[in-house]
């Protein structure tokens, strides 16, 4: 196959794939159209209860040692807060301006879209040439994991998986931090009280994945909010009737709202006067409410949600150590926060959860842990590493990076459960993934086919580095 039928049948498959709702935890869709595509290729399938897809394809090169392919089918989906779309039905719009692709008012699904349409388009083709495939398909990688959890990897014989699920096209990713996600839930009383109600609504703020975006983690739109409430209840009594904001914990909260009951004065003035950040769209609206949380119970939340820890947390000797707010919710006479921790270091990130506990004890919320995932530790002695970068220099003429995410990575769930498992992550560049300013660009797509493909072709040769 030339460059450009690869390119084309790439952004062809990608197209395609974009037209199938996504969402995580409703790949249901996606599942079926990858079993129908392995049927029409004439492609062993196997498909499980939590719609992950295993599609396998015999090599057709001498040496046939397999190779696992592995990326998510799920996407995070967002839009901008005037768009009609409907993730549950509605086709991603893609928008292409000559190298860049974007989609039109919502987030694009480059993560991972990216990853299925190359395994997707290596898995139909006569020509492309590659030992053994077994190609894994997997759900849910963008809230809980569980797809890669549940899979029965008996099903699989390789010992060398290359994920695709990086951002980048310089580098290669050979660990990924450890994460601790968890609730922390406060139970009030519902009070009536005879004051004017008020609804603050944020939104505009920059979102993105908080484990790429630490810095804007620290001023995501349910922190603002907090701070908003805090500098009221320093002048007068303010009692929080509800409170949401946010998508997911691995995300960056991007609006927030919250009605409130006081007695302040020209309170529209007095918040937008007094606000940081000035980039941010606020309103404020007159509305009707009768219940709320008392004044010291609205006082606990907001010390909660300042107080727990968010953005960079640690940076030692290059490790770093991070927090995220991304969800909150008010559910009849509760107040449900969901954050994530992140890092390599086992001992600091327990440390800095026994500190998110000690906070909310003292403010009275509960924690219950959601869920927790290992860290992947880089392997120093790991062939597939070396015979990847090897080739890599053979395809660009210079030698990617190495990279420890910050974000979590399906590899460090897959690495338990597969004895002697060697493995990397590979990507294309994609910007500002999990919000509507997503993108991602032909040419780095290019590169990443070229190299994989090349690797799989001549991944056995002798190659000087």
């Amino acid at each position: 196959m030339s460059d450009t039928s690869v390119t084309n049948r790439f952004l062809e498959l990608f197209y395609q794939l974009s037209q199938i709702p996504r969402e995580s935890g409703k790949e249901k869709r996606f599942a079926d159209f990858l079993e129908e595509f392995a049927k029409e290729n004439n492609l062993e399938c196997y498909r499980d209860k939590s719609n992950n897809v295993l599609i396998k394809k015999a090599g057709n090169k001498k040496n046939n040692e397999p190779i696992i392919l592995q990326a998510h089918m799920d996407m995070v989906c967002v839009k901008k807060e005037n768009s009609n779309h409907d993730f549950d039905t509605d086709p991603i719009e893609i928008v292409r301006n000559g190298d860049m692709i974007s989609a039109k008012d919502t987030s694009l699904g480059a993560d991972q879209g990216i990853g299925l349409a190359i395994m997707l388009l290596i898995l139909e083709s006569n020509k492309i040439k590659h030992p053994d495939l077994e190609c894994l398909f997997t759900t849910e990688e963008e809230t809980t994991f569980h797809g890669a959890e549940n899979f029965d990897y008996s099903k699989l014989k390789g010992k060398r998986l290359i994920n695709i699920d990086h951002a980048k096209d310089d580098s290669i990713v050979i660990g990924c931090d450890a994460d601790i996600c968890n609730q922390y839930i406060f139970e009030g009383n519902y009070i009536t009280t005879n004051m004017p109600s008020y609804k603050i609504t944020i939104s505009g703020v920059e979102g993105g994945n908080s484990g790429w975006e630490i810095k804007r983690s620290s001023k995501n739109a349910i922190f603002i909010m907090a701070k908003i409430i805090q500098k009221l209840q320093a002048e007068k009594d303010v009692y929080i009737c509800q409170i949401s904001g946010g998508n997911s914990e691995n995300d960056i909260a991007t609006s927030c709202e919250c009605i409130i009951k006081t007695d302040i004065k020209d309170i529209e003035n007095k918040i937008k006067n007094n606000i940081e950040e000035k980039h941010i769209d606020i309103q404020i609206d007159g509305v009707d409410s009768e219940m709320s949380f008392s004044s010291e119970d609205s006082k606990k939340i907001i010390e909660e949600i300042i107080n727990l820890k968010q953005g960079l947390i640690t940076k030692k000797n290059n490790i770093i150590t991070s927090g995220n707010l991304g969800k909150i919710e008010t559910i009849n006479n509760k107040i449900v926060i969901t954050g994530i921790l992140r890092s390599i270091e086992e001992n600091e990130l327990q440390e800095q959860n026994n500190e998110n506990k000690h906070i909310s004890k003292n403010n009275n919320f509960k924690t219950e842990e959601v869920y927790k995932d290992l860290a992947w530790i880089p392997n120093k002695n790991s062939k597939l590493k070396e015979t990847y970068t090897n080739m890599y220099y053979q395809v660009n003429g210079e030698y990617p990076g190495f990279e420890i995410t910050h974000g979590g990575l399906e590899c460090s769930c897959i690495a338990q459960r597969i004895t002697g498992l060697d493995m990397i992550s590979i990507g294309s560049i994609i910007e500002d993934f999990h919000t509507v300013n997503e993108r991602m660009y032909v040419s780095s797509c290019e590169k990443t086919i070229k190299t994989l493909l090349a690797f799989l072709e001549y991944e056995n040769n002798h190659i000087k580095g």
